[in-house]
């Protein structure tokens, strides 16, 4: 039979004996393998649990890492760090017992190698002797704790900060409290930084909200440095992990100053807007801080697994001496309620898969199980341009390329070798999921719920599996601008009715092991919020205004484009010739004012605006036919229909997302052909996004409200330009109208240009004329 140690030799050469031990991996190995008799497959489950204090049966002496043998170890890796001159030195002397020199040898030419996870039966047989083990034993030991000196990784240090965030029981009280006493209408975030950041190519500014009267901290800049390899060393990052960011090329200080966001559990929202660069690299940025988050998570577990078995143990002795004055029983509180951690939102499977794979690519995993399912069912080859008849714009590419579909919930469960993919969600360490498919998969779990019966003795029972979401300390939402063409009230009801909520049963669950602020439903204060969107919608932006981050705060990073979309868009018609100094396409903005005291009477006062102001309007233009009325919100054109339908003598067609293909197709072609049935059409954002339809005969365009993405006002334009390609009609003549209030600065802001928001916002004049 071959042994591991054959099958890593070399192919020619004197045959090794079977003895003979090379490297960490092999010396580790021994040690294991001489302690239990269990098959390949049930070191893999032991493996996978060892850091299981925090997902069910919490910090009992099974859930031990089996690394680690309780009954013949001298010393632990917390008692070694009391003193680590006597490491040295015990390293000294085990050494010294190692006769045989091609041991020493290859014991330090496998100091870095990653251990294997089991060995042959033959090695089995080669590991009898007790004194052997014992040494070995010691060694490993030494191994795993000089590990842990050169990872830079204290997982008690207070200034870490994931301990800062959620480990610091007594800070973190103090300001919770502080922030409850406060009045309610001083617990309102606040803004406590402006800043620009900016190179020659890309200019960013940086919003910084937080609570300056419950933690003053937040207020005080970071010093950090400036350069990321400070900042990791700073925030104590995982060296695996900051040896991952330090790989990265191009590395700016937007990059530095979004990954610290990060590092300090900032609530944020990110905007890329039409940033390639940094497109391309943020998923691997929030994928590495996820990642440094569970493996800081499951370091302090297993270290205070360690130090209470240490405590237990001189207890037993009558030589404890870790007690407070007051006699109390040292905590080690160090997780939730259940073990998923992160949660990642996104819009369809195609981007999950993306996401998926960066995971594990970055990881480098020895074993990844289940990946060829992943694969199918999450892959798909297709591309969108083979199943259209024109040209689409690359963002729509993006979103509809391979496998789009909306309802997907994938665990994902990772330890020290591998990473396994369809994990219970239970089990799993992140959950990666859309909206619709969290919340249809809690409607049947709750619909299921009073047929079933509990067993409290069962680990996988309806009861667990409906709290999975309970102790989520990362949530991150990717392609949000996705999710809010979908339906933005899935995210807020997964938000505000399943995230952090309390479980209804506790089964297997050490509460001597949870943290207090879990205890004591503050894990709103605590949870980090991180939003990736192309464009920043109010909803969105709520996030993080919203945010109760008491400790950390919140931020905003909005993008500054060089070039308005009107002047990208009247540089493009200039390029095609379509406009010159005699011909212009006209662009108006009307604003429209409302009882700010009364927000919501917002959208009434737009529509009356749109009946008695731009309606009529229509009448004056030099073009009969050819109206297109853009209508983001669906709520908003229903009520236009309406309207058009019972009042209005105006010869009118519609299309939104609910329409048949059939009816697409008929009153696309109504209106091209200037039928006097079809002298206007509604049209809906959500179609736009979803099919991005080559309108004909458009001449004139009304903006009910500006478009969300501001690349939809120059896509909609552009049909009045392959208008003018078409019929060579008079631009001159073309009515573009704009309707707007001071609430759609978002909107309007990216598409006027910066300098001109606050001219169109509170400016004097109600109507504002580009060209």
């Amino acid at each position: 039979m071959t042994t591991s140690g054959d099958q890593q030799g070399p192919a020619s050469g004197p045959k090794r004996q079977k003895k003979s031990k090379f490297g960490r991996s092999e010396l580790r190995s021994v040690t294991r393998t001489s302690r239990r008799n269990d098959s390949r497959e049930e070191k893999l489950d032991n493996d996978d649990n060892a850091d299981r204090g925090q997902y069910g049966d919490v910090a009992s002496d099974d859930d031990i890492d089996d690394d680690f043998d309780k009954d013949v170890r001298k010393t632990t890796i917390a008692s070694k760090r009391i003193n680590r001159k006597e490491n040295k030195m015990a390293y000294s002397a085990l050494i010294s017992l190692l006769k045989s020199e091609h041991q020493i040898d290859e014991l330090k030419d496998g100091q870095g190698d990653e251990p294997e996870e089991s060995a042959s039966e033959e090695d089995d047989q080669n590991t009898d002797s007790g004194s052997d083990e014992e040494r070995h034993r010691e060694v490993e030991d030494f191994l795993d704790e000089e590990e842990k000196l050169q990872d830079n990784i204290d997982v008690h240090n207070k200034y870490d900060s994931f301990n800062l965030h959620f480990n610091q029981e007594k800070e973190i009280s103090e300001a919770i409290d502080k922030y409850e006493s406060l009045p309610v209408k001083d617990r309102r975030i606040k803004l406590i930084s402006k800043e620009e950041i900016a190179d020659d190519e890309e200019k960013y500014v940086r919003y910084r909200y937080g609570y300056p009267q419950a933690n003053p901290e937040l207020a005080e800049k970071r010093k950090t440095g400036t350069m990321l390899e400070q900042k990791l060393k700073y925030h104590n990052v995982k060296k695996r992990i900051q040896e991952k960011f330090n790989n990265f090329s191009d590395i700016r200080r937007l990059d530095t100053e979004l990954i610290e966001s990060m590092l300090t559990y900032e609530t944020f929202n990110f905007q890329y807007l039409n940033n390639e660069r940094i497109k391309g690299k943020y998923q691997d940025y929030y994928l590495l801080h996820a990642m440094n988050h569970l493996m800081k998570t499951r370091d302090r577990i297993l270290n205070n697994n360690e130090k209470k078995t240490l405590y237990e143990k001189r207890i037993k002795e009558g030589s404890n001496d870790e007690e407070n004055d007051d006699g109390i029983e040292p905590e080690y509180r160090d997780q939730g309620y259940t073990r998923p951690k992160i949660l990642i939102l996104l819009p369809s499977r195609n981007f999950a898969y993306t996401v998926v794979s960066k995971l594990i690519d970055n990881l480098q995993m020895e074993n990844v199980e289940n990946k060829k399912k992943f694969k199918t069912q999450f892959y798909d080859s297709s591309k969108i341009s083979d199943r259209v008849y024109h040209s689409r714009p690359k963002d729509f590419e993006e979103y509809f390329d391979g496998n789009t579909s909306d309802l997907f919930v994938l665990g994902i469960k990772y330890t020290r070798k591998t990473l396994k993919l369809y994990s219970p969600l239970e089990q799993s360490d992140i959950i990666v999921a859309s909206p619709i498919g969290l919340l249809k998969l809690y409607n049947k779990i709750e619909s299921q719920a009073p047929k079933k019966k509990v067993d409290k003795n069962d680990k996988n029972n309806e009861g667990m599996k409906n709290n999975f979401l309970s102790s989520i300390e990362m949530c991150i939402l990717d392609k949000a601008e996705g999710m809010m063409m979908q339906n933005w009230s899935n995210v807020t009801d997964i938000l505000k009715k399943h995230l952090n909520q309390t479980p209804k049963e506790f089964i297997n669950v050490d509460f001597s092991r949870i943290r207090m602020w879990a205890i004591n439903e503050q894990s709103q204060y605590l949870t980090q919020f991180m939003c990736f969107d192309k464009y920043t919608t109010p909803e969105m932006i709520s996030l993080v205004k919203g945010s109760k981050n008491v400790l950390s705060g919140s931020t905003s990073y909005i993008p500054l484009e060089q070039m308005s979309v009107i002047d990208s868009t009247n540089y493009k018609l200039y390029q095609l010739g379509l406009v010159n100094k005699f011909e212009r396409l006209k662009q108006t903005f009307m604003r429209f004012d409302f009882d700010e005291s009364s927000i919501a009477n917002e959208p009434e006062k737009r529509f009356e605006f749109f009946k008695n102001v731009v309606l009529p309007q229509m009448n004056k233009s030099s073009y009969k036919y050819g109206t297109l009325v853009y209508i983001p919100s669906y709520f908003d054109y229903l009520r236009v229909k309406k309207y058009l339908n019972d009042e209005s003598s105006i010869s009118f067609v519609a299309i939104d997302e609910y329409s048949s293909n059939s009816r697409l197709t008929r009153n696309r072609a109504l209106f091209k052909n200037k039928a006097n049935t079809a002298t206007l059409m509604l049209y809906t954002e959500r179609l736009h996004f979803y099919k991005r339809f080559d309108l004909k005969g458009v001449r004139n365009v009304i903006f009910y409200q500006l478009p969300s993405d501001p690349d939809f006002y120059q896509q909609v334009l552009e049909f009045v330009a392959n208008e003018k390609l078409q019929d060579d009609l008079d631009l001159n003549l073309c009515m573009v109208r704009s309707i707007y209030s001071k609430l759609d600065a978002m909107r309007f802001g990216p598409i006027v240009g910066t300098n001109n928001v606050a001219r169109l916002a509170r400016g004097a004049n109600e109507l504002t004329e580009f060209s």
